[in-house]
């Protein structure tokens, strides 16, 4: 908990400075709506970002090693893809 309290505030923190030294010119402050998405993932899915290191954890890949994560989560829509564009439509 006080590692997901401390990202949170990192990220409010970053996105108040971008909001305070920011060009009153532009209507929106893209730094400062990016950080404060970040502090939006960081609290809501704080749970997901747990289990993604879990799996890194359980599966005893080091962590400077390739564990194939993404490779294994997107697998099936990119070959999906593959296949799909062989096919002709019409």
């Amino acid at each position: 908990m006080a590692r997901r309290l401390f990202y949170t505030t990192l990220a409010i923190i970053l996105a108040g400075s971008a909001f305070d030294n920011a060009d009153p010119q532009p209507d929106v402050n893209l730094f400062g709506v990016l950080f404060l998405f970040m502090a939006f993932l960081v609290w809501f899915y704080w749970e997901d970002i747990q289990a993604g290191y879990a799996y890194l954890d359980d599966s005893s890949v080091p962590r400077s090693g390739h564990s194939g994560l993404m490779f294994i989560r997107f697998a099936p829509m990119h070959l999906r893809e593959l296949v799909g564009k062989k096919r002709r439509r019409g």
